[in-house]
């Protein structure tokens, strides 16, 4: 790939002429999405929408409410919180980055990010690709969730981090502190703020016009995320929903914002092969064991009844979004439910819904 400002008018041009047009359609065929969105509120959701996509012919249905605060109801053109799908394009771009020779996957935390990070020189860019740093989730920390609302910068994140307890480095410990890192590894790499970076390379190559990174609240309607009360983990009423949307705190790990097309738009050039050549796609594909799913560079594969789906999943501040595609980007899912954490019917209702609607878009 050209690199430079060369290469980003490269992918704007092949994104321009080889995007298959999005054409929804409600026929017959396939899997009920309406039963199935329904199933999802029926089961306690406040809201809930599936798009699937087959070779550009898409099929959307969407129930309940996206945000009750404003009288917002679902729609399949509906903008949410795609959470920890945001790590999907972090990892993209600091791939292109890369390409472009500007960093290697091989490089250390220590050479980029010099004295954040204690034992930084033993960690890789390709580690915190793969979640194989060892190092500890921030999101885990107490401090994080008294303050949520706090403007938290990345490296007050990753010093959350540096006080918990880390696992082996080489061992698959998903955290999100390793994208955090990787933020600032392609801020510094390109010399340009993240948002910026996803903007230039990404967002707008391929149109995607509902899609970016906020970290304060969301511009516009939206689906706003719900939380049911509980008890140790088990849920013990009706979801109610959140008055602070702020994410700060997400960042490069999971701030960004979209729609169910523009995650379909960015997963199909993804797997087309159209963000990256050949060998940096097949380094993010490369999978590493972690019990049912398994993790790339970026990317997870999940199993379902009809084979594995390449994707990632998010979850943040009462949002939980699926995005599945084949490996060729071919067949695609998104689904939404705007409650977090999950009872026990509606996470088997949203099981039963993702494989249901992938195997039969």
């Amino acid at each position: 790939m050209p690199r430079g400002k060369l290469a980003i008018a490269v992918v704007a041009a092949l994104a321009v002429s080889v995007l298959v047009p999005f054409t929804t359609f409600r026929g017959s065929d396939g899997p009920d999405l309406r039963a199935l969105v329904d199933d999802l509120v029926e089961a306690g959701a406040p809201g809930a929408l599936i798009v699937t996509r087959e070779n550009g012919r898409a099929r959307a249905e969407a129930a309940g409410i996206a945000d009750p605060l404003h009288s917002v109801r679902m729609g399949p053109d509906s903008r949410f919180r795609a959470g920890s799908i945001s790590k999907t394009f972090v990892a993209t771009v600091v791939l292109q980055l890369v390409q472009e020779g500007k960093i290697g996957l091989d490089d250390t935390v220590e050479g980029w990010l010099p004295g954040l990070v204690e034992g930084g020189r033993r960690i890789t860019v390709r580690q915190l690709l793969s979640h194989t740093s060892g190092l500890p989730d921030y999101v885990d920390d107490p401090r994080l969730t008294r303050d949520l609302e706090r403007r938290w910068a990345p490296v007050q994140l990753v010093a959350l981090a540096s006080s918990r307890l880390r696992t082996a480095t080489g061992r698959f410990a998903y955290a999100s502190t390793n994208y955090i890192l990787l933020g600032l590894v392609a801020e510094k790499a390109a010399g340009l703020p993240l948002a910026r970076l996803l903007d230039d390379r990404i967002f707008e190559p391929l149109d995607l016009r509902h899609t970016g990174l906020e970290l304060s609240r969301v511009h516009g309607p939206h689906v706003r995320g719900h939380r049911p009360p509980s008890h140790q983990g088990v849920v013990t009423g009706v979801p109610v929903p959140l008055e602070s949307e702020e994410a700060w705190w997400a960042w490069s790990a999971g701030a960004v914002v979209s729609t169910a097309e523009d995650l379909q738009r960015f997963f199909a050039a993804l797997l087309e092969g159209r963000l990256l050549g050949r060998d940096l796609l097949g380094e993010m594909e490369t999978l590493i064991p972690a019990g049912r799913n398994r993790y790339g560079l970026g990317i997870a594969v999940y199993p379902t009844r009809c084979g594995p789906a390449w994707g990632h999943t998010g979850n943040v501040l009462g949002t939980v979004v699926v995005a599945w595609s084949s490996r060729d980007g071919s067949r695609q899912l998104v689904l939404v439910v705007n409650s977090f954490p999950l009872s026990p019917a509606l996470e088997a209702t949203v099981r039963e819904a993702q494989d249901a609607a992938f195997c039969s878009a």
